[in-house]
């Protein structure tokens, strides 16, 4: 087990082939892709990772990940709490061909997690596939950033007093507004007349 400060990066092979798990609270300022979107960087992520095997003898990586992110509110502006407890569910293949020969056997519908690939992911994101280094930290920031909402918003609609005040003027306005008349009214009457007219004829 670990625990203490974070680490950005692991030893895959090794964590998996002892079951090692990782327990730890990851400061939000060391994931500069996730604070670019957030109001600030302040607080932490609380991370538990179960790095094993499944039933079928397949490294699987579970955990989970709590925080709570400080987001701004696109109808006031002001700053609004975002909790996140996401979980964590993925098999991890060292190659691209571990992966394709498990589709080949028991296909798509079998793989009931997220799939990771570790020769897959460039330098960037975390990995150096001859050694099977893992950057935890990008994994923990990419869950994270999945987590944000499209347009934050305060549950409350009332946060705004601005925001409002503008729809309760428009709303009024749009009551007191005197019913536009219909163009074509005027034409019926004149069709109406004109009956009328032929009959007496």
């Amino acid at each position: 087990m670990s625990s203490g400060p974070f680490p950005e990066r692991v030893d895959a092979a090794r964590l998996f082939a002892r079951n090692g798990r990782i327990t730890a609270d990851l400061p939000l300022q060391r994931l500069p892709r996730l604070t670019a979107s957030l109001a600030d960087s302040e607080g932490q992520a609380s991370v538990a990772l179960q790095f094993g095997l499944d039933v079928e003898g397949r490294k699987l990586l579970t955990g989970t990940v709590d925080a709570i992110l400080h987001l701004s509110c696109q109808r006031c502006l002001q700053r609004m709490d975002w909790p996140v407890s996401s979980e964590l569910a993925m098999l991890v293949f060292d190659t691209r061909e571990q992966l394709d020969q498990v589709l080949r056997l028991q296909g798509s519908d079998d793989l009931a997690h997220d799939v990771l690939v570790l020769d897959e992911l460039d330098d960037g994101s975390g990995v150096a596939a001859d050694e099977q280094e893992l950057n935890v930290q990008a994994l923990i920031e990419d869950e994270l950033i999945l987590s944000l909402p499209l347009v934050p918003l305060h549950e409350d609609a009332s946060c705004s007093q601005e925001w409002n005040s503008l729809r309760a003027r428009s709303e009024a306005e749009e009551a007191q507004a005197a019913p536009k008349p219909n163009p074509f009214a005027v034409l019926a009457q004149l069709k109406g007349k004109s009956g009328k007219e032929g009959d007496k004829k």
